[in-house]
């Protein structure tokens, strides 16, 4: 792929568990700041609602990248949740380098109370990532 993202804003959607970050966070404001990329916040009850089939629905509907914020495992209110998104998006980032589209396009962390300022500089860590690898060519605009 050719030329990247360099031109344009890669489009990041995070899916994330409310305990991973500060109480209170104001993720919404945060992301209308976001500079060089766009944020689409998904708020989940717990992060093992994040199957694998939807990561990748998310990638096949255009998003050039998806981050999953989970819990700590010990402090997962659903006791293994956490970990079952953490092989899901393994499997999914498996499944994106075998067919040459880019392991980098699945991230994952775990957090905290992870302030916003803290959830952001991920997500522009996530961004530079993408940005290399180009459009996401199943979004009907990647570069070839």
């Amino acid at each position: 792929m050719s030329g990247g993202l360099k031109n344009s804003a890669p489009r990041l959607v995070v899916l994330y568990c409310a305990n991973a970050l500060e109480s209170g966070a104001d993720l919404a404001a945060a992301v209308k700041t976001a500079g060089g990329f766009t944020v689409r916040p998904v708020a989940l009850p717990c992060s093992s609602k994040a199957e694998l089939s939807h990561l990748l629905k998310l990638l096949a509907e255009g998003a050039d990248a998806v981050q999953v914020i989970v819990c700590l495992e010990e402090r997962c209110q659903f006791l293994v949740g956490s970990r079952r998104a953490e092989k899901r998006v393994e499997r999914g980032r498996m499944l994106l380098k075998q067919i040459g589209m880019g392991e980098e396009r699945l991230g994952f962390a775990r957090g905290n109370g992870l302030k916003v300022e803290e959830l952001m500089s991920l997500l522009e860590r996530r961004a530079g990532l993408v940005r290399g690898l180009g459009k996401n060519p199943v979004s009907g605009e990647g570069e070839k």
